[in-house]
């Protein structure tokens, strides 16, 4: 028994060496296939070399970014689009202009004395976040980051949102194009009035593009037509606030600005969760639970210390 014993021992143990030369072997052929790996030759020399020193020494120039896929180049759109928004506050600017002639030409299809009653834009701000929520739960769609992930990305980029577009709207104080007549003069009645306030900028606007942009960063890899028609959908309901007389263009155009901003930083403060919260980690002190019932929500935390 006891040489029984002796020989599978023996076996297993040449077993697991060869076992362990081929994943070596495997190793050094990987290695061998990564493109920033050092040349065989470079680690003989006693000179310690980084790649960025290779690089140096044999004239390489590291690959480079396109200029439009740089990081911080996320940032420009929506700080343009906020910034023409910004801009024809001034009346004396021509971007000011603008909104008083595309207003001008919205009057001759909807009668601001009888307006047509359109709610789409009530219902688009809704389900343009539900889609990049929810879009997940359809068999053969996947979106690129988990339910816990997805939720605290939408929280952060909402709750940014509501600040930023709330905090403007009771500062501003601008007047909605309901609140002009024909000749764009103040109409009476409609200097103190809050349902004529509060035009910039678009809230909903920028619930729908918050929406619109999670929606193409969540699905782009399943096909980016999905994001394309969020996108679609947030100009609809910007369009349609505009058809109303809600908003001017600008307000509609600043929104969409803090919507594709708030959505970029939702995702900027994921990792920041994250390590805040252990939440990649093994053995996570923090366990938080959303809790639904028929009459109440919250969430459920739990730490352990």
């Amino acid at each position: 028994m006891t040489k029984f014993f002796s020989t599978l021992l023996i076996f297993l143990i040449f077993f697991a060496a060869s076992q362990a030369a081929s994943q070596a072997a495997e190793s050094r052929k990987q290695a061998a296939e990564r493109t920033d790996t050092l040349p065989l030759t470079t680690m003989k020399s006693d000179k310690l070399l980084t790649l960025n020193s290779y690089y140096q020494d044999n004239n390489i120039k590291p690959k480079k970014k396109p200029f439009f896929k740089r990081e911080g180049m996320k940032f420009v759109l929506p700080s343009l689009f906020i910034a023409y928004g910004t801009a024809a506050r001034f009346r004396q600017l021509p971007v000011r202009q603008i909104d008083v002639d595309i207003d001008h030409e919205i009057r001759k299809i909807n009668n601001p004395a009888n307006p047509k009653h359109v709610s789409l834009d009530n219902y688009l701000e809704i389900v343009i976040p539900g889609l990049a929520f929810g879009l997940d739960f359809m068999p053969g769609i996947a979106s690129k980051h988990n339910l816990r992930d997805r939720t605290m990305i939408m929280l952060t980029s909402y709750l940014f949102m509501e600040g930023v577009v709330y905090g403007l709207k009771k500062n501003v104080f601008a007047r909605r194009p309901l609140a002009y007549n024909e000749n764009h003069n103040w109409s009476a009645g409609t200097s103190d009035n809050d349902y004529y306030l509060g035009s910039f900028p678009s809230g909903h606007t920028a619930v729908a593009m918050t929406g619109a942009h999670i929606l193409y960063k969540e699905y782009k890899d399943v096909t980016p037509w999905i994001g394309v028609a969020g996108y679609a959908m947030a100009v609809t309901t910007g369009a349609l606030r505009m058809y109303k007389y809600k908003h001017w263009l600008s307000d509609v155009v600043a929104g969409a600005g803090i919507g594709l901003l708030s959505a970029e930083i939702g995702y900027m403060m994921l990792p920041v969760w994250h390590r805040l919260f252990g939440l990649n980690t093994i053995d996570s002190p923090f366990v938080a639970v959303p809790q639904i019932g028929l009459n109440s929500y919250g969430i459920g935390m739990v730490y352990n210390f």
